[in-house]
C-alpha cells in the first residue's frame, strides 16, 4: 500500500505526538501550477502550548523530514493562489494558518513561514505586485512586516501594512483573533482596515532613539578587489566561491596561495637596485572554523598535490637504488672500521684506513630529492630540516593555523627562534641550524609561502604567549591578513559546475608551471630562481605607490599604527604582481597593468591590517563589543531585520561565551548602539535604526 501524506507526516511525528503533542494542521507548499513541493506539519501540545512545526519533503526514499534544495530560498506558500489571480492584492501574514483563514474569505494570502524567515525566502512571484501586510501585534510580528517590506520595497511592490494598533487586538493577538470575534468578516470590510502607507512603513523607526555613540578604533571594510586578479584565476574563484559560498577573500586567498606555490621556485623578482626578494607570500585569514578554507585549498591546490604524487611515483626506483647505495656503504664502513679495531689490537698503524674512511664518510650516497610542496602539520623544526634535506621550496597550507601558532615549536623557549627562522625563509635568506643531539644543516636558497586560517581566540592566544615579539619581531608584518565577514547561515545547496570549467583551467596553468624543472644547485640543493624585473612604467608605478606608502607612516598618518606591515606592502605588491605576471604566461618585465592589480589587492589586505590591528589594540571588553556590533549590522542587513535573539546571536555570533557576550552587549547598551527587550525568558537585541541607515549611507 502506497503511503499516504497524512499518514507520512502523522509517521513522522510520532516521537512528539507520543510527547503529549496533538497534530493541528498539515500545510502544502505548492508551485505555481498547484503540484505539490512539500510539506509542513503542525502540532501543539495543548497543555504547554508548545508548537512543533518541521517541514518533510518526498524523496526517492519516500517521504522524509527536511525542506528540499532550493537555489533562489524558499517558496512563498500558496503560489498557485497567486499566479492565478495576477491582479488582486496579496495579503502577507505571519504563518500558513492565517493565510489559509484570509484565503478562506476570498482574498490571495501568503506567508514565507515565521517570524525569521524572511530572509530566506524567495519572494520574486509578488514582483510588481500590490501587497498588504497584516503583521501579529507584537515586536517580533512588526519586525517581520518591516522586514517583508524592505524586501518587496526593492521588488517595485506598491507595499502597505495593516494599523494593528487601531484594531482592538490584545498583545500578541494576530488576525485569526480578529476573525474570532468577527466570524462574518467580508472582503470588503478586510481591505477597508486602516492602513499605514508605503511611505510611512518605515517612518518611526528612528523616533525614541538617540544617535549611536561612534565605537572607536572601528575600521569599516572594503569589498575584495576581485576584478584585479588574472582573468582566468577569477573565473576559478568566482566557480569555487558560488558552490562552496565561502566568503570571497577566503576563496581568492586559497587561488593566491597556489600561485605562489608553483611559482617561487621558478622566479625571484627586483623592484630596485640591490632589492630583490622571492615572490612567495605569507596569508592569513582570521575566521571562525567552519569556513571551508580547507574546502576551498584542496580545489586549488589539485593540481600541485597530483604533482607531488605523480613526483613520488617517479621517484621510487630512485629510492630503491639509495637504499642498495646505502646499504654498500654501511658495509663498507663496517668493514674498515673492523680492519682499523684488529690492526690497533695487534699495535700496528691504522692510517691508511683511516683515510680511506674519510674519504668514504665524505661520499655518503645523498638520498633524491622528491619534490614536497604542501605541509599541514609541521613545526618550524620540521619544515626547515625538509625544505633543506627534501626540497628547498613549500609551503604551510592549514585551515587550522592552531597547529602552527599553537604548536610546541611556538612555546615560550623557542618562540623567538622559529620566528626568526620563518621571517628569513620568507626573505629568502640562507639559514644555518645547529642541533646538539642531531645533525646540523643549512638550509640554503629555499623558498616558502604560508596560507593559514585562524580562529580568532587562537590568535589571542598565541599573543599572549609570545607577548610582543609576534609584532615586534616582525613576524606578522609580512602576512597578507584578512578578516572576512562570515557566509555561515546563508550557504544554501547549489550542484556543482558540471566539469568545473574554470577550475580546470586554473588547475591546468598551474600544471604547466609545475612541470617546468626547477632550477636547483647540483652542490647544496638550493635553488637559483630566475630574477624578474619591472618595466619602467611599473617600477614608477611601484615608487609611487611605495612613497605613498611611506608618507602615511608618520605619527598622525592614517598607517602609523600599522607602519610595520605597511613597511613590507610594498615588497608583498611585487610578489604578487610577479606571481600574476608567471601565471599569465607573459615574457618579459612585469607590466605597470600587473603591478597595478597587485597593488590593489596588497592595499585591501593593508587595510584589513588597520582592522586588526586596530581590534587587537583594544582592550578585551571593547573588541568583543567591535565584533559584537559588526555582526548585528551585517546580520540586520542580511535578514532585513531590526532585532536578532540573544540565543540567535549567541549561537552564531562572534561571541559564544556568555560572559563575555553580556559584557559586549552591556558596552553597546552605554553607547545607544542597542536595546535590549525581554519576553518572558525570550530575550531580543534591537538595533539601532539608525545604524542600517548610516550603512544604507
Amino acid at each position: 500500500m502506497v503511503e499516504t501524506v497524512r499518514e507520512a507526516a502523522r509517521r513522522l511525528s510520532d516521537t512528539v505526538l507520543r510527547k503529549g503533542f496533538k497534530p493541528a494542521a498539515l500545510h502544502t507548499y505548492t508551485d505555481s501550477k498547484g503540484e505539490p513541493i512539500y510539506w509542513r506539519i503542525r502540532a501543539k501540545n495543548m497543555i504547554t502550548g508548545e508548537k512543533w512545526i518541521r517541514p518533510m519533503r518526498l524523496s526517492d526514499n519516500g517521504y522524509e523530514l527536511g525542506e528540499p534544495a532550493f537555489k533562489d530560498g524558499s517558496p512563498l506558500y500558496a503560489l498557485h493562489l497567486i499566479a492565478d489571480n495576477p491582479g488582486s492584492t496579496v495579503w502577507i501574514v505571519e504563518g500558513e494558518q492565517k493565510a489559509d483563514a484570509i484565503n478562506e474569505i476570498g482574498l490571495v494570502a501568503t506567508t514565507s513561514g515565521g517570524a525569521t524567515s524572511a530572509g530566506k525566502t524567495d519572494w520574486t512571484p509578488l514582483r510588481g505586485r500590490n501587497v498588504i501586510i497584516w503583521p501579529d501585534f507584537d515586536d517580533v510580528g512588526i519586525a517581520y512586516a518591516k522586514n517583508v517590506a524592505g524586501i518587496l520595497s526593492d521588488l517595485s511592490c506598491t507595499v502597505s501594512v495593516i494599523d494593528v494598533n487601531k484594531l482592538g487586538l490584545s498583545e500578541s493577538q494576530d488576525v485569526i483573533d480578529w476573525l474570532a470575534i468577527r466570524p462574518e468578516a467580508t472582503a470588503t470590510e478586510i481591505t477597508g482596515l486602516p492602513l499605514i502607507q508605503q511611505e510611512n512603513v518605515w517612518e518611526d523607526d528612528s523616533n525614541g532613539w538617540p544617535e549611536p555613540q561612534p565605537l572607536t578604533a572601528k575600521i569599516e571594510p572594503n569589498p575584495y578587489p576581485v576584478e584585479s586578479l588574472p582573468v582566468i584565476v577569477k573565473a576559478a574563484v568566482d566557480e569555487v566561491h558560488r558552490f562552496v559560498k565561502a566568503p570571497i577573500p577566503l576563496v581568492a586567498a586559497s587561488a593566491i596561495s597556489a600561485l605562489s606555490l608553483a611559482i617561487q621556485a621558478h622566479h625571484d623578482v627586483e623592484r630596485a637596485s640591490a632589492l630583490h626578494s622571492p615572490t612567495g607570500l605569507f596569508l592569513l585569514t582570521i575566521a571562525d572554523s567552519g569556513e571551508r578554507k580547507s574546502t576551498c585549498d584542496r580545489f586549488f591546490t589539485k593540481a600541485i598535490i597530483e604533482y607531488e604524487e605523480a613526483q613520488a611515483e617517479a621517484a621510487k626506483p630512485a629510492i630503491k637504488n639509495h637504499k642498495a647505495d646505502i646499504a654498500s656503504w654501511e658495509a663498507k664502513c663496517s668493514g674498515i672500521k673492523d680492519k682499523i679495531k684488529n690492526e690497533a689490537r695487534g699495535g700496528k698503524p691504522t692510517a691508511s684506513q683511516e683515510s680511506e674512511l674519510r674519504l668514504l664518510e665524505q661520499n655518503r650516497p645523498e638520498p633524491p630529492r622528491i619534490p614536497r610542496l604542501i605541509y599541514v602539520d609541521t613545526t618550524p623544526e620540521a619544515l626547515t630540516y625538509s625544505l633543506a634535506k627534501q626540497w628547498p621550496s613549500g609551503g604551510v597550507v592549514s585551515a587550522e593555523a592552531g597547529i602552527v601558532f599553537g604548536s610546541h615549536g611556538m612555546g615560550k623557549d623557542s618562540v623567538m627562534r622559529n620566528l626568526a627562522t620563518l621571517n628569513q625563509l620568507w626573505d629568502g635568506t640562507n639559514l644555518k641550524v645547529d642541533r646538539k643531539t642531531s645533525e646540523s644543516f643549512i638550509v640554503n636558497d629555499a623558498r616558502l609561502t604560508v596560507a593559514l586560517q585562524i580562529q580568532p581566540e587562537t590568535l589571542k592566544s598565541f599573543f599572549e604567549k609570545s607577548g610582543a615579539l609576534a609584532r615586534g619581531t616582525g613576524f606578522l608584518a609580512r602576512f597578507l591578513i584578512s578578516l572576512p565577514e562570515s557566509t555561515q547561515g546563508n550557504r544554501l545547496f547549489t550542484e556543482a559546475p558540471k566539469g568545473w570549467p574554470q577550475l580546470a583551467k586554473f588547475n591546468r596553468r598551474i600544471t604547466e608551471i609545475l612541470n617546468i624543472p626547477a632550477p636547483t644547485k647540483n652542490g647544496s640543493g638550493g635553488l637559483t630562481p630566475m630574477m624578474l624585473t619591472l618595466t619602467p612604467e611599473a617600477k614608477a608605478a611601484w615608487i609611487n605607490f611605495h612613497d605613498g606608502i611611506e608618507m602615511q607612516l608618520s605619527s598622525g598618518g592614517v598607517l602609523f599604527n600599522v607602519r610595520d606591515v605597511a613597511s613590507k606592502i610594498a615588497d608583498n605588491a611585487t610578489r604578487m604582481a610577479a606571481l600574476f605576471h608567471v601565471f599569465e604566461g607573459v615574457g618579459g618585465a612585469i607590466s605597470l597593468d600587473a603591478f597595478e592589480r597587485a597593488s590593489a589587492i596588497v592595499a585591501w589586505h593593508l587595510n584589513e591590517s588597520r582592522r586588526f590591528f586596530g581590534e587587537l589594540a583594544l582592550p578585551v571588553e571593547m573588541a568583543d563589543s567591535v565584533r559584537l556590533d559588526d555582526w548585528l549590522i551585517q546580520h540586520c542587513k542580511r535578514e532585513h531585520t531590526h532585532y536578532v535573539t540573544k540565543r540567535h546571536a549567541q549561537q552564531y555570533g562572534t561571541i559564544r561565551d556568555a560572559a563575555r557576550l553580556n559584557a559586549a552587549i552591556a558596552e553597546l547598551e552605554v553607547l545607544d548602539r542597542i536595546r535590549i527587550s525581554k519576553d518572558g525568558k525570550k530575550i531580543s537585541i534591537w538595533l539601532n535604526p539608525k545604524l542600517l541607515i548610516q550603512e544604507a549611507t
